[in-house]
């Protein structure tokens, strides 16, 4: 199992919902958040100067999946939000040791709902 959680610019939450729904994604959960990226760097070629730091908005998506979930997923979040612009955002994926259902007691996979 894996979790996907990415961040991008609050006008792609549309799209993306859009591409993960065709691909039938069984569940996701958005959220607002504030951050900053590389730009924040001074080594960074884009870097300025800021009278403290500027928070950017951002939406979290977070999804979890099964292993073989993971590459169409991608395909479909790079394809509703690259732009090829700073600020596109970033996703990551990490590994999910376990899951558990509350309403039935299920464990691993099982959690997740059908496949």
């Amino acid at each position: 199992m894996r979790y996907i959680v990415g961040f991008f610019p609050p006008d792609r939450i549309f799209a993306l919902v859009d591409a993960l729904s065709e691909i039938h994604v069984h569940g996701m959960t958005v959220s607002d958040a504030r951050g900053f990226g590389q730009e924040h760097d001074a080594d960074h070629p884009e870097h300025r100067e800021h009278m403290g730091v500027e928070m950017t908005k951002k939406t979290r998506i977070e999804i979890f999946c099964r292993d073989d979930e993971v590459d169409p997923i991608l395909d479909a979040i790079y394809a509703a939000a690259h732009s090829g612009r700073r600020g596109d955002g970033k996703v990551f994926v990490l590994p999910v040791l376990d899951a558990l259902r509350l309403k039935t007691g299920e464990r691993g996979e099982a959690a997740l709902g059908p496949a």
